[in-house]
């Protein structure tokens, strides 16, 4: 009879020993969990700042590192328009070749003429040096005063040179074209002259002139003229 009444004697409650077990380990899940939050927190907040730096490096280097010209067309034009090369200047040989060379004496012809066959008395005779290009091709004549000179005779009596007083002369260089002249004019006021412009005391009497125009070492025909 003992026996079956202690066999059906109902469990007694955990002892404080099991309750200081289950509370140790229920606060070590809580301390876990909370870790595991802040860990995340902290993770989360990392993340976040390391995208918004590679964001902001993004920005950075899309404003300040531009792509290739070549892929973008509109800029790509501008920038030629802009910085378009200018024409080539020629060079010296070239400019050398261009430019015409001196006309050969063969290729250059002188006369002389006069506006009139006779004057009267104080009438001043107009002398006139024609420079013909005869050649085939443009080229360059000196036509300066330091070429030209308008001589007056009378048979072997040298009458007037235009060189005589002449102070200083020039070259001018013009291009010709091929039967092409260029004149020049001298009015001779019928006065004698002398080298080095010396002063000479008579004066040429009526009668026939000639008249001769040089150039260089060119020296044209003769043509005569009256005084009267």
């Amino acid at each position: 009879m003992v026996g079956n009444a202690s066999s059906n004697k109902a469990p007694g409650r955990p002892s404080p020993a099991v309750y200081r077990r289950r509370r140790i380990v229920a606060g070590i899940l809580a301390l876990l969990v909370v870790i595991g939050l802040i860990a995340g927190i902290i993770a989360v907040a990392g993340w976040l700042r390391g995208d918004d730096s590679a964001s902001a490096a993004d920005t950075v280097s899309e404003a300040t590192i531009p792509g290739p010209e070549s892929n973008q067309p509109g800029a790509a034009n501008a920038s030629g328009a802009a910085t378009a090369a200018p024409a080539p200047k020629p060079t010296a040989t070239e400019s050398a070749a261009a430019a015409p060379a001196l006309c050969p004496a063969a290729s250059v012809g002188v006369s002389a003429t006069t506006d009139a066959l006779s004057y009267a008395a104080g009438v001043t005779p107009v002398l006139t040096m024609t420079v013909t290009n005869t050649g085939a091709e443009p080229c360059d004549v000196n036509v300066g005063t330091s070429q030209m000179e308008f001589i007056v005779t009378s048979g072997s009596d040298r009458i007037f040179s235009s060189e005589d007083c002449q102070q200083a002369g020039e070259d001018l260089f013009k291009t010709i074209e091929p039967n092409t002249v260029e004149t020049a004019k001298f009015t001779w006021d019928r006065q004698r002259s002398a080298p080095g412009c010396s002063e000479v005391a008579s004066n040429p009497n009526p009668g026939t002139y000639t008249f001769t125009a040089r150039l260089g070492d060119i020296s044209s025909e003769r043509t005569t003229f009256e005084l009267e």
